[in-house]
Order: C-alpha cells, then structure tokens, then sequence
C-alpha cells in the first residue's frame, strides 16, 4: 500500500490523543448522598457504575475509529487491484476483531459475576485475530505477493511493454536506461507461475502476441534495441488490453517499464483513461528505469530558409539547442560536406563518405532547463548537386542521438518564371519581391503581356498570371492545365480585368477554367469603407513560416482590401486535393491552393498590382501602400512554394514517408496487385473501388511482398467487415507472427 500523503497520518495520530484526554477530562466527579439502606444504594451505584464505565469506553473507541478513519482517507491510500480484495479481508477481520473486543469488555465490566471460561475463549479469540492482523498487515504493507485468499501460484496471462524509445539509451554508470529495463523484464519472468503467458511488447510498432514458453519471452527482451519511430505507450497499452481480453487465464497483468519520459505519454490518454474504467479486472503496473536527476544537451529539427539555393544564393538554419540541467557551455558545429566524386562509396560494408568540409562554430550556453536558437547563415558558391551537412554538439553527452542534426540542400540554376500581365498592369510588385536579401535572385522572370503568351510553356518552373484580361480560350486553360499536371506551379492573383460588369467573364466559367481556378468566378464582394482585411487564422501553412515569430505584430488592418472575388466551388472541389490556406475578415477565400497532377496551382482573389490611384477606377486593396512588408512577403512565399512544390523533400524526419513518382511508386516493383476487394457470392466480389464503404460491407486488406531474385512471396490477408460502429476484422485470431503460428501448432 503507498500513501498520497503520509504526514496525514502522524497528523491523525495526535489528533487520537484528543478522545482519551477528553475522556478522562469528563468523567463525572462523585457527589455525596447519605441513604439509610446502604447496602442497596452500594448495589446500585455499582450497577450504574459499570454501565457507564463501558458506554465511555464504546465511546472512546468509536471517537478514535472517526479520527483514524479521517486521517486515512485524507492520506490517500492507494492498492494495487490485485491486492484490493486482500484489503478488505483484512478490513473484514478488524472489524470481528472489534467486536470480540467489545464482547469481552461487556463480561468484564457488565457481568456481576466473572464468567472465567467465557473470558478466557473470548480472550484467547481476541489475541488470534490481532496476531493474524498482524502478520497479513505487514505482509501486504510490504507488496509481497502472499495471498490471503485465492491461490497465489495460478498462472497469469501478462505483457510486459519496454519503452525503446530513443531517450531510454540515456547512460548512466555505464548502463542505459534500457539496459536497466531488460534487466527488469528478465526479474520478472522469473516470478510468474508455470504455464502463464507471457507477451513482451515494445513501443515500436510490432505486433503483440504470447511467446511459445518462457524462454522464448526472454529471447525477445534480450533482443530489444533503440527505435526511432515508435508509438506512444497508451496507444501501447491499448493493444496490449486488446490482447488480454482473448487471453485464457483469470489473472491478468500489464508490465510497463519505462522512463516514465512525458514525450512517450503524449496520445490518447484520456481515451485510455476511459478504457481502463471498463477493464477492472487487470491489473497495471508502471516499473521506473529512469534517473532522478537528468543532465542533457539536446538539437531540435532544424529549421531551413529553403531546401533549394542558387550556386551564389544564401540560406540560413536555425538551430534550438535545449538543456536539462545546470547551465552549461558547448560548442556547436555546422559542417557542409565538400563534393568528392569518389564517394560515397562502400567499402569492407562500411559507407565512406566526404571526409573535407566547410565548417564553422559557435559557443552556446543555454540556461538551466532552458534553450536558445542559433543561426548558421551560409552564403559560400557551391557547385549545383545534392549537398549534406550536419549540426552538432561538441563533447560527451548522457543522451548522444539528439545531439546532432543532418540536412540537405540541393544547388541548382535559378527559377525561370513566366510572369504574364493583364492590359494595363505593371509587374513590379512580384519582380521586386522576389529578389534575396542580398541583392541578388533564386529567380529569372520572364515578362510578357498576355496576348504574347508564348506557345512552349514546358521550359519555365511556373507561370503567374497577374490581374488576366477576360477572353482567354478554352484552348489556353487547356494548355495551362497539362502544364500543371506534368509538375509545374501555376499562379493567378485576379482583379478587374476579370470582370464583366460587376460579375466574372464568361471566359472564366469552362469547366477547365474552373478546375484550374479552383471553381466558378462569381460576382465582386465590395467593401469601400476600408474595414476588410487579410485575416490568416492558422499560421501552419508553409507560406507562413516567415509570419510564425511575429504573427501579433502584423497588422494586416494597416492594408485594407476594397474588392475581391466570389468564388463558387466546383464539383471537383472533394475529387481533386483542394483547401483554403487564407481568408478575408468576411469569410471569404482569399488564397486557394489545388493539387493538379503532379503540379500546383495557387489563386488570390484580388490583385497585388494595384497602384495608388489608377485612372478611371478605385483600387481593389492597399496591400502595397506604405511599408508593405507583409504583402511583399507573402507573395515571395507563394511564388517560392509554386516553384518548390514540384521537388521531394530533402529533409525528413524518421518515420515520415518520402514522394516517390506517382506512376511508378518503388513498392510496384515487390508488390504489383492491389490491396483490397470485396467478398461476396464470390471470393473476389463485383463492387466498386470508388463506392464509398457501407454498413455490412465485406472488404479484404492483403499486403504482400514478393521478390523475383530470391523466388519468394508472402501475403497477409485480413477480411474486414464494415458496421455502422467502424470496421470488425472477421480474421482477427488468425496468428502471423512467427512465435505465434508455433505457439498454436504447439496446443
């Protein structure tokens, strides 16, 4: 038994003292009475003299009982489930305690004649019960596993789930804080009865199943390693219950070993909290391997200006270096591998890499429990290629994988964009805000009025319509839309050359104009008493990155918005991947972005052309009035995520799935069929792919892998049926598992 609050108890046992004093205190003081028939009144007085002598003493008791009963509760007693019911047997047995007490207080004040026999059986019971209080009290105050009902030898259905989560390498007297939970996963498979069955679980994403014996559970602990990518330990938990529920055994238990990280309780706690509720019946323990005090140097992901520069462009990355424990100084390294045409090469197994760098080094000193950013800005030529580098901390460390962080950039010429111009409309606002910090330029712009539009659009990375005239032919959107779809950015920032009156020119209205402008130009949204503004309400957008820091700062009221367009969605708007990423203070969209193909298109329903007065109309917007630092900035972002957005990430995490060619995923090559059909009157059932799932619905899920070089294949087939409560695999107890398919030959 543990107490939430132990003090309470010393507490109580002062407060005990408060009954006996008040005991003594009110005894009734003897008054003097003179009565002929002495005798009698003798008799009597002695009578009444032994009646309240016990009503006091039952009185005393039950005072000390109210207090000691407060005091416990207020400490907070806290026993194991499988310990509850023993609890209350020795509760049950206190309380036949009390009440032979009681019996034999009554006999030897009440009786007018002592019953000797009748005291000495009540006596005798009364010791039995406090020696055998006594010895069940302590053993259970001890957590020993000494049962005082039951059978405590039956066999136990457990799992024991190991946290190998990277932060459980922290070393500490040479030995990681996983080394430490193996060593408790072996402890306790010796304590478990003969024939119980033993699951050993990981917070990788394995699948949960019992070992053949317990030799083979040892097996898998000893065989542990540190994972990169692994589930949080609710979500763990989860299919351990999962597991236990089929289980054969009444008694069950779970086994986490951790060290107790807050990171690996992240998810779905509550979820499990409320799962729990319904599982009374097994038992949880969590097993602490982790140090009381922490001392750790850590990186952050690293953050990058862009993952593409020119040979003579600049980029900078922000490094956040965190410290658990006293402040302390180190050295942090940026290191940019120099180009070596010989490697990397394999050698003897091992990868040589580029052994000559371009480096630099920067002391930090974060505070106690603290972090600090640091920024690596970076302007050398570099010859066009993949480039790798890394940044890193200096020195020994408890916790050695978060101390270094790998990136990669990749060199190349320059952008070209077509930047196309409606009659009337000066592309300076976009050609200016394109060009670096530095003076020079990621970009080559390309320049031409929109009767002018070239005939090859093929050799440019995007085209950006500015303000377009009303009239374009079916056969340019439909130009403009193979040239999406093959991988390049398409931008249009719409204005009143849209317009037919107060409502959008029927040029805009075909259906392939619609595709590309995300859906139907309506009519003009009119706000002339400069009260509309850009108002951005999630920042995680990547055009956004720049604003993150500063979002309360931006004061977008400072550039109001007069006019923009109505858009109507079209019907494709769920088919093709489409979403706002900035609206109006009204609602309204005033940025859509759309996934075409393999390229992208970006629409802004009012235009960053307008000048401050334009002859013979009003301005749609003062976005580039004054200091327009945020205006020039967003549209740097947009044109750069137009252009980038047709290039793989360079920089993942572990875990996160990198873009592959969509018409030639590498997985075709080892797993060419599908990985689903439906079951009916026939094992492959007529049903559409594209028929969204309904309630009694019968689908297999069957990933395999087959591999022509060794002349071997597998497949894994699960069948699913749909309920109106989510899905029922019908092939749930079917093993897969090596371990498993023997355990079930085996019985």
């Amino acid at each position: 038994m543990v107490w939430a609050n132990a003090l309470v108890l010393g507490l109580g046992g002062v407060l005990l003292t408060m009954p006996v004093i008040l005991h003594f205190l009110m005894q009734p003081k003897p008054k003097l009475h003179e009565f002929p028939a002495l005798r009698f009144v003798k008799k009597r007085q002695m009578s009444n003299k032994s009646r309240m002598r016990l009503r006091h003493i039952v009185l005393l008791i039950l005072r000390c009982l109210l207090i000691l009963l407060m005091a416990a509760a207020l400490a907070g007693p806290s026993v194991a489930s499988r310990e509850f019911g023993q609890w209350v047997t020795l509760g049950g047995i206190g309380i036949s305690s009390l009440v032979v007490a009681l019996a034999l207080a009554t006999v030897l004040v009440a009786a007018d004649k002592k019953n000797n026999l009748l005291t000495g059986l009540l006596a005798a019971l009364l010791i039995g019960h406090l020696i055998y209080m006594a010895w069940a009290g302590i053993k259970l105050m001890n957590s020993e596993s000494t049962q005082l009902i039951g059978d405590s030898a039956a066999p136990v259905s457990a799992v024991i789930l190991v946290d190998n989560s990277f932060r459980m390498d922290y070393q500490h007297e040479n030995k990681s804080n996983l080394d430490r939970a193996q060593e408790m996963g072996n402890w306790l498979l010796q304590q478990f009865p003969a024939d119980s069955q033993v699951c050993v679980l990981s917070t990788d994403n394995d699948i949960p199943f019992f070992s053949v014996d317990v030799g083979g559970a040892g097996n898998r602990i000893e065989n542990l390693e540190i994972a990169y990518a692994t589930l949080s330990i609710p979500d763990r938990i989860a299919d351990a219950l999962k597991l236990l529920d089929e289980a054969e055994n009444e008694r069950k238990e779970i086994y986490v070993i951790s060290d107790l990280a807050a990171k690996s309780w992240e998810s779905n706690r509550a979820t499990l909290a409320e799962r729990l509720k319904a599982e009374a019946g097994i038992s949880i323990f969590v097993l602490d391997v982790g140090q009381e005090e922490i001392s750790n140097f850590s990186i952050s992901p690293l953050e990058l200006t862009r993952e593409s520069i020119t040979e003579t462009g600049t980029i900078g990355i922000t490094a956040k270096v965190a410290r658990i424990g006293n402040s302390s100084q180190r050295s942090l390294r940026f290191r940019l591998e120099r180009p070596d045409k010989t490697r990397p090469v394999i050698r003897d197994q091992k990868v040589l890499t580029p052994g000559k760098f371009i480096e630099r080094n920067k002391v930090v000193e974060p505070k106690s429990n603290g972090s600090t950013e640091v920024l690596f800005r970076f302007s050398e030529p570099l010859a066009q290629g993949i480039h790798h580098g890394v940044i890193e901390i200096v020195g020994e460390d408890a916790l050695k994988h978060d101390n270094a962080r790998y990136f990669t950039i990749d060199v190349r010429k320059p952008w070209d964009i077509l930047v196309v111009h409606g009659d009337g409309v000066t592309p300076d606002n976009l050609t200016e805000a394109i060009i670096d910090e530095d003076g020079g330029s990621s970009y080559r712009s390309f320049v031409v009025s929109q009767n002018e539009l070239p005939s090859r659009l093929d050799i440019y990375d995007a085209v950006i319509f500015l303000d377009p005239d009303a009239g374009i032919l079916e056969a340019t959107w439909t130009k403009l839309a193979r040239f999406v779809e093959s991988g390049h950015g398409l931008g249009f920032f719409l204005g009143a050359n849209a317009a037919d009156g107060a409502f959008g020119d029927k040029s805009f209205h075909g259906k392939t104009a619609q595709k590309l402008l995300t859906g139907r130009l309506d009519r003009q949204w009119r706000r002339p008493d400069a009260n509309l503004f850009l108002s951005p309400d999630n920042l995680a957008h990547p055009i956004y990155k720049p604003f993150r820091e500063w979002d309360t700062s931006v004061t977008w009221s400072d550039f109001p918005v007069f006019n923009h367009w109505g858009l109507v969605a079209d019907d494709q708007w769920e088919q093709i991947p489409t979403r706002t990423i900035l609206r109006y203070g009204n609602g309204k969209p005033a940025i859509i972005e759309r996934q075409i193909g393999e390229g992208l298109v970006m629409v802004m329903t009012t235009p960053i052309t307008e000048a401050a007065q334009i002859q013979g109309r009003k301005p749609w917007n003062s976005l580039f009035s004054g200091l327009p630092i945020p205006a020039w900035i967003l549209v740097r972002q947009m044109t750069e995520y137009l252009v980038q957005n047709q290039n793989d990430r360079l920089n993942l995490s572990v875990g996160e799935i990198a873009n592959q060619d969509a018409e030639n995923p590498l997985y075709k090559k080892y797993f060419m069929h599908g990985t689903a059909h439906h079951i009916g009157l026939d094992v492959h059932d007529v049903g559409l792919y594209s028929r969204p799932l309904e309630e009694g619905m019968v689908l297999t899920c069957e990933p395999g892998i087959y591999i022509p070089e060794e002349g071997i294949g597998c497949r894994l087939e699960n069948d699913y049926l749909i309920t109106k409560d989510g899905n029922r695999n019908l092939t749930e107890a079917m093993p897969i598992e090596i371990d498993a398919i023997e355990a079930m030959m085996k019985h």
